[in-house]
């Protein structure tokens, strides 16, 4: 970087037959620390690039790790957990005496209960169901089954009430029904 500018040597016109040649081993000597500086410094070029695909690899494993979804550990039947109950208590205003608890049965269970309750029954069965589809086993397609059920089941004026234990999924499908009556009465 000076102001000098660069002046080309006229090596061609140099008569190297007068000069008495290296001897092998500086040329080899010479031609391996060549290599080895070259070698080096390639290596140095492709570390960064090396990391940096490797940062991404670790970075996606370890979004893949924390996006998997956990088991639960198995409670014992006799015994409700505690952190559910506190969380129905608080959460959710008592909606019908149901002296049953609901908590170890399999989404096929739920499933099959339907058939016989009441329509209110029906849509908390459902959702419960769907709930444990989506978020237990990762189903989708038996979550949006179960979910299409409940908003088939669930009155017009409801469908653009959102709780707050809406599921996503619920949610969207929700929003998406209410419109598409919207859109059907205002035609």
């Amino acid at each position: 970087m000076s102001d000098v500018p660069e002046v080309d040597l006229p090596l061609d016109a140099v008569d190297w037959s007068s000069w008495p040649k290296p001897p092998d081993a500086l040329r080899a000597r010479l031609l391996a620390e060549t290599t080895k500086l070259v070698r080096r410094r390639a290596r140095r070029r492709r570390l960064p690039l090396a990391a940096g695909w490797g940062l991404a690899y670790a970075a996606g494993i370890g979004t893949a790790w924390l996006g998997w979804p956990r088991e639960k550990p198995p409670v014992a039947p006799n015994e409700p957990p505690a952190a559910a109950t506190t969380q129905v208590a608080v959460s959710e205003a008592p909606r019908e005496s149901t002296t049953e608890d609901l908590s170890m049965l399999s989404p096929e269970e739920l499933r099959g209960r339907v058939a016989g309750a009441p329509r209110r029954e029906q849509i908390r069965l459902l959702r419960l169901a769907g709930d444990r589809y989506l978020f237990g086993a990762a189903d989708v397609e038996s979550a949006l089954d179960c979910y299409r059920q409940v908003i088939e089941l669930t009155p017009q004026g409801d469908l653009a009430k959102r709780e707050s234990d809406d599921s996503w999924l619920l949610a969207e499908l929700k929003s998406s029904a209410a419109g598409s009556e919207g859109r059907l009465a205002a035609e």
